[in-house]
This record gives structure tokens, sequence and C-alpha cells, in this order.
């Protein structure tokens, strides 16, 4: 990928929070909105209760597709990303790394991590603490930018670098 694909797919990803993240087992899809961060490599890093419907599914193997995207209010504000990949839960090292990067793009959540206010928070950052951290694994990216022209877009195989 070359690197003003990658700026450009980079910005996308440290410009906003919430991902739609989609999952199938047996035939049955999922969406799930979720908050996120990303590093360098374009991998994504959500936390999510295993309970979840989605991390259930991807405890099982499932692939996963997300999309990222602005609110507009016409054709030629349409600008987001369609991204096809392997999640998985990250553990050790990886988890350590993957939560700095999150807890970077989330100041409140690393507020609440290191100094929860009442016991509200406490119980809230227990449970995240509790939580897994997944990360998305993109193997396919397409970046959509109407602005430059109807049906721009930018495909990557991140799989191919």
């Amino acid at each position: 990928m070359a690197d003003e694909e990658r700026a450009a797919i980079r910005l996308m990803l440290e410009a906003h929070n919430t991902i739609t993240l989609a999952t199938c087992c047996d035939g049955k899809p999922w969406a799930a909105s979720l908050f996120f961060a990303s590093d360098k490599d374009l991998n994504i890093y959500f936390v999510s209760d295993y309970r979840t419907r989605h991390a259930r599914d991807i405890g099982a193997g499932a692939d996963v597709v997300a999309t990222v995207n602005i609110d507009c209010a016409d054709w030629s504000g349409v600008k987001g990303l369609q991204i096809d990949g392997f999640a998985e839960t990250v553990d050790g090292l990886e988890r350590v790394n993957a939560l700095r990067h999150y807890l970077i793009k989330f100041a409140d959540v690393k507020a609440l991590f290191e100094a929860p206010k009442g016991k509200d928070e406490e119980t809230i950052a227990q449970r995240l603490k509790a939580a897994n951290l997944y990360r998305l694994k993109p193997r396919w990216i397409r970046l959509i930018d109407n602005s430059k022209w109807f049906g721009y877009k930018l495909e990557v195989d991140c799989e191919q670098e």
C-alpha cells in the first residue's frame, strides 16, 4: 500500500470513534456499533464483553466486516471505510499495547481507569478492565470519498504488503 493511501485510511480511522462491526454465525448476520482505536498498521481495537453476540461469533472463528463513516446530508458527502478482516482477542503484551492505543484515543476512559469518581465509576472501571480487548486485523480496506467524485474509491489489499 502506498504511503498516501495508508495515510488517507489512517486519518479516517483517527478522525472517528465508532465502528459498525458485522459478524455472521450459522447463517445469521449481526451488527454492533463499538468505540474503537487503531494503530499505525491499521489494526482496529475495541472492547467488548465476551457474552455479546459479536464476541461469541468472533470466538467461533467468524470472519468480520466493518464500516466507519461520517453522517452526511447528500451523496457528495459520503465518505467512509469498508473493511474485511479477522478479529480475535488480544492478551498479554499485545493487550497492554492495544489498551494504550485505546486509552490515548479515549481520555475519559483513561481517567475512569486511573481515578474513578464514586461507586458507579468504580463499577464501570472494573467491568471495562475485565472485558475482552479485540483486534480486527484488516485483510482489505476500501476508502469511499464522494467529495472527490461520485463513486471514488481506493481499495487496498492489506495482505499484499
